[in-house]
């Protein structure tokens, strides 16, 4: 039985990076079960084991990718809207770190599902997951936060959630990926840095 597990993993493994490596080549809506088949060195009859076809493919990895995206989102948002006010604030937590080495793992699958060539309803499904998760985060820490009294709450919500999805999926798009540590950085230092103190004028 253990034997049989591992069979399953190490298959659903190669069809992932065949799917990953003809998204690619090909794009998604070009590639064809037989391209999977041949890319993966498996035949037919293993593919349809497993999956019905290749957007029964594209829906079964994405589900799981979102249901581990979500995970660690639940710590990454938290940490989000925290309010430092100790000199080491701008330094990135080892919890927030940890949570975004899920992606850099998992950036091969990312690259290729939130390309051009990819699924092109993957950054909706990720931005509402954001959007829910911040919405959770609002109404659980109501007591401990406050809201600038200038912009209506749901704007503020916005632009903390496309600041940090942005930084995320930028961050997945690149083919030289900084490390987990480096975008935690980033993502703590555009806490404390506005919009207009990005760029300076020469004077």
């Amino acid at each position: 039985m253990v034997k049989q597990d591992r069979r399953t993993i190490q298959t659903k493994a190669q069809i992932t990076d065949a799917l990953i490596q003809l998204i690619h080549e090909k794009g998604f809506n070009n590639l064809n079960v037989t391209d999977l088949t041949r890319a993966a060195g498996i035949g037919r009859g293993t593919f349809y084991i497993h999956y019905l076809d290749k957007f029964d493919l594209l829906n079964k990895i994405e589900a799981q990718l979102m249901d581990e995206i979500q995970q660690v989102l639940n710590n990454v948002i938290p940490e989000e809207l925290s309010v430092h006010s100790n000199a080491d604030s701008e330094v990135p937590s080892e919890l927030l770190i940890k949570t975004l080495d899920y992606f850099y793992q998992n950036s091969k699958l990312l690259s290729a599902l939130l390309s051009p060539d990819g699924d092109p309803y993957l950054i909706d499904k990720i931005k509402e997951m954001f959007r829910n998760l911040i919405k959770e985060s609002f109404h659980a820490s109501s007591d401990d936060i406050e809201f600038n009294p200038n912009i209506p709450r749901d704007y503020i919500m916005e632009i903390i959630l496309d600041r940090l999805m942005s930084i995320v999926v930028y961050w997945m798009s690149k083919e030289d990926l900084e490390s987990p540590e480096e975008i935690a950085k980033i993502i703590k230092l555009t806490q404390h840095i506005s919009p207009n103190e990005l760029v300076y004028i020469k004077k």
